[in-house]
């Protein structure tokens, strides 16, 4: 049996919302164990690969990343974990990116394969970043239609952030790439 760690990168960012964390793990099922990254770190990309080092390094096969703020309304965690592929849920029963950092299940060869969350971006592009490079590296990138999570206030950590802005991560998305891309997997 695989085994499963949930990180979920957390830092009170509204005093008045302290349940969401709560109402968050308090709906998961179908995982091994959970760690919570708690502190403010200086970007998202550098929170996520402390989370999957964590992960990785307690002997996980998979690594299910999600944001503080999600609830699991459908579906088991274990339907995301498939051995060659990174699955993403569906979000509000929808799709806007089929690679999307709200929630997605790494496996630990594929981390070993693509690496870590380039650390140059600071909260916007680099999940986009990150699907460009799984798909240049031929990793099957999906959304697993039976697992859904509401996703009531996107943004809500990203707006906390003081002083960062989209454009500087566009910028440097673009000198790395040649151009922006919306949903690179679908993309090109």
């Amino acid at each position: 049996m695989p085994k499963i760690v949930v990180a979920i990168p957390y830092w009170e960012s509204d005093p008045g919302k302290r349940k969401v964390l709560y109402d968050c793990t308090n709906s998961l099922k179908g995982y091994d164990s959970l760690v919570v990254l708690a502190g403010r770190q200086s970007s998202l990309p550098l929170a996520w690969n402390m989370c999957l080092d964590m992960a990785f390094g307690m002997g996980a096969d998979y690594c299910i990343v999600s944001n503080d703020d999600v609830i699991l309304d459908k579906g088991s965690l274990q339907n995301l974990c498939v051995p060659d592929a990174v699955l993403s849920p569906r979000v509000n029963n929808g799709v806007f990116k089929i690679f999307h950092a709200h929630m997605f299940a790494l496996p630990k060869k594929i981390f070993e394969k693509v690496g870590r969350f380039d650390e140059r971006f600071r909260v916007y592009w680099s999940d986009t970043d990150y699907a460009k490079r799984l798909k240049d590296a031929g990793v099957s990138v999906g959304i697993a239609d039976s697992v859904n999570i509401l996703h009531k206030e996107p943004g809500r950590t990203i707006g906390s952030l003081a002083g960062i802005t989209e454009q500087s991560d566009k910028e440097a998305f673009v000198e790395k790439w040649g151009k922006e891309y919306h949903d690179p997997i679908k993309e090109e």
